[in-house]
């Protein structure tokens, strides 16, 4: 938007108060002004950034705190122009209770169903997102109360949010996950596990805690349970032989596939093409001494 539009416009709404309201972060003002920025920032069309920033103009089912009468619309839409304002209109008069479950539309001011259309629900999406995070970012009880429902709102919708909104959405209410640590294998024989990932896989052996064995790769590791001996808590039903895992390596797999083959470990299958968390990969397949499925994969 232009300067003098989002001049004009913070004008009109603070000559109706929106400056005096308290809200999460300051004012209902200081609020609106840093919806219409993150939309901004993700690239929102002029009318969607106009929408954001008057958003609350005729209060919402979650604020009930107008501005101006629905009355009104007129002045507004000659601020703000027609198009932006419908938006803050279907904004404002959305029904929560029907629309954040399952996004269908009821006008909480006529009580009419409404329809409507996919850029009309793109603007609903992407101005809710950024409404929702702003109030979030300043106020971690209604996060606390409301992340995990906002989340899985925005999961269910995640086709009418563009990444980088989508992104804005995982880091405030979404538990992100950066990497795996480590994971257990049950079997049946833990010297000849170890002997196998050390002397075919370059695993590094360690002992840790009272006397538990595991095995050292990168910047994860392989705990290792008896069987019959796990140490709890453990899965459900841990047996040998139960995992499937796929190894990353660095070595060239015409090397790793000869280095295998004079440590006489058959090669199952591969080198075969596969997909990985990242893209491509190139893999053989292995099994362990307790005939766990091993994937050994390269990228590029």
């Amino acid at each position: 938007m232009t300067a003098d539009t989002f001049t004009d416009s913070t004008a009109f709404l603070a000559s109706r108060g929106a400056a005096g309201l308290p809200h999460p972060g300051g004012t209902l003002l200081e609020h609106l002004r840093r919806v219409a920025a993150r939309l901004k920032d993700w690239g929102a069309p002029e009318e969607v950034q106009l929408a954001g920033l008057c958003h609350a103009a005729y209060g919402t089912d979650g604020f009930d705190h107008p501005l101006l009468d629905l009355a009104d619309r007129a002045a507004l839409a000659e601020v703000i122009g027609a198009p932006a304002e419908a938006l803050v209109y279907l904004y404002a008069s959305c029904d929560r209770a029907a629309t954040y479950p399952a996004l269908r539309f009821a006008d909480r001011f006529t009580g009419r169903t409404v329809d409507p259309s996919d850029a009309e629900l793109r603007a609903f999406i992407l101005i809710t997102a950024a409404n929702e995070i702003d109030v979030a970012r300043h106020n971690a009880d209604i996060r606390t109360e409301h992340g995990a429902a906002l989340h899985a709102f925005f999961a269910r919708n995640r086709d009418l949010l563009p990444p980088v909104a989508w992104e804005a959405v995982k880091e405030t209410f979404a538990v992100r996950i950066a990497s795996l640590d480590h994971l257990v294998l049950t079997v049946a024989d833990i010297p000849r596990t170890i002997a196998f990932y050390r002397d075919a896989l370059g695993m590094e052996p360690v002992t840790f805690g009272d006397g538990r064995h595991a095995l050292v790769f990168g910047s994860s590791k392989i705990n290792l349970h008896q069987a019959g001996r796990e140490i709890r808590p453990h899965a459900l039903h841990p047996v040998p032989g139960s995992a499937d895992l796929c190894l990353i390596t660095h070595s060239p797999l015409d090397q790793v596939a000869a280095h295998l083959t004079a440590s006489g470990v058959p090669i199952e299958e591969g080198p075969v093409p596969r997909t990985g968390a990242l893209g491509p990969i190139t893999s053989l397949y292995v099994r362990d001494p307790d005939h766990n499925l091993i994937e050994i994969s390269t990228y590029g």
